[in-house]
């Protein structure tokens, strides 16, 4: 609970800060304006180049000072809040000269609308400029010990996306045989839900016909026994999204060639593959960092799965996060799922 009320006032204070750098971006683009008119520049350029300035000063203190999206949204955030920004401004233009305001000077008329239109262009910035959109799946066991209606009733709707957990004994021979049945229960109670499913096996060829039928992604393990490129292609030749798993405890040289192929990247960050409610890897971070810091980061999702809770979300950037124990534990696990939420995206 007071995990939750800090990031409320984080919301006030995001708010704060936006406005002051509103502010600021609209005196420095007036300052500009009025000495590129005094020096007789053409009326559209110093309309127009003083309001490009003022939008890369905002966009620049509102990632580097107070939203501080990841430096692999950049790109896209700033198409966005360009997008938002031009349109508020035009939308200005438009009602200073034909609506109201047009016996005042253009620059108290340019403090007085923006003014009036902030708070809007606020909310369109946070839910697309500056939105993270980080979902949070819930793992689902491909064997005869899930129960399925179970964990519906336990947690409905809320998840973002289905997670599909299937270990062999190749990589753990303490489980079960699968159960590939499950798979239509699980798309019956989630019909219109993601699905993504991780196979955990050394051997991950001979699954992937039955896991295609209901994937969206289907993501496997670096360290196989069989070819990497021919289990990638299989998979793509179901028209599915192939996924590549990165294990927190292993080393690995070259991640950019690694990961370049893939549009989708998990890191597991527990010890054994296929058990739920293991801790967290003290070496996940470093991983995650640096994956995070490659130069391609913004063509793949990242997904962090194992050993998640509130404790330690907060500090992992990635798209999308897994949890089982920590949502199924809980005494309210659609709670649980709505608190994840939003610290991930807070």
């Amino acid at each position: 609970m007071f995990l939750l009320e800090k990031l409320t006032q984080k919301k006030i204070n995001f708010f704060i800060r936006y406005c002051v750098i509103g502010f600021l971006s609209i005196a420095i683009e007036l300052l500009i304006r009025k000495f590129l008119l005094s020096i007789n520049v053409n009326a559209a350029i110093s309309l127009f180049l003083p309001l490009v300035i003022g939008i890369t000063f905002a966009f620049i203190s509102n990632v580097t000072f107070n939203f501080r999206i990841p430096r692999y949204y950049y790109k896209k955030s700033f198409i966005y809040f360009s997008i938002i920004s031009i349109s508020s401004f035009t939308f200005q233009y438009l009602l200073s000269k034909f609506f109201i305001f047009q016996n005042l000077n253009y620059e108290i008329t340019r403090f007085l609308i923006s003014g009036l239109v902030f708070l809007i262009a606020y909310n369109f910035h946070i839910k697309f400029s500056f939105a993270k959109n980080k979902k949070v799946g819930v793992a689902v066991y491909l064997d005869n010990k899930e129960n399925i209606d179970d964990i519906f009733s336990k947690v409905g709707f809320y998840p973002d996306y289905i997670h599909i957990d299937f270990v062999d004994k190749s990589m753990n021979e303490s489980v079960d045989g699968p159960n590939f049945e499950k798979f239509y229960e699980i798309k019956k109670k989630w019909p219109n839900h993601r699905i993504e499913s991780h196979i955990m096996s050394k051997n991950p060829i001979q699954y992937i016909d039955q896991f295609s039928k209901y994937s969206d992604v289907i993501y496997f393990h670096y360290e196989i026994d069989e070819e990497i490129e021919k289990v990638r292609s299989l998979i793509n030749n179901h028209k599915i999204k192939a996924g590549i798993v990165l294990h927190a405890s292993k080393k690995y040289n070259n991640l950019e060639n690694l990961v370049k192929l893939y549009k989708e990247v998990l890191i597991l960050c527990i010890e054994k593959p296929g058990e739920s409610g293991q801790e967290f890897l003290d070496t996940s971070n470093e991983l995650i960092e640096k994956i995070n810091n490659l130069k391609i980061r913004d063509k793949f999702n990242l997904c962090v799965d194992g050993g998640l809770s509130q404790k330690n979300i907060s500090k992992i950037e990635c798209e999308k996060i897994v949890s089982a124990s920590n949502v199924f534990k809980h005494a309210n696990p659609k709670k649980q799922i709505t608190n994840l939420q939003k610290i991930l995206n807070n």
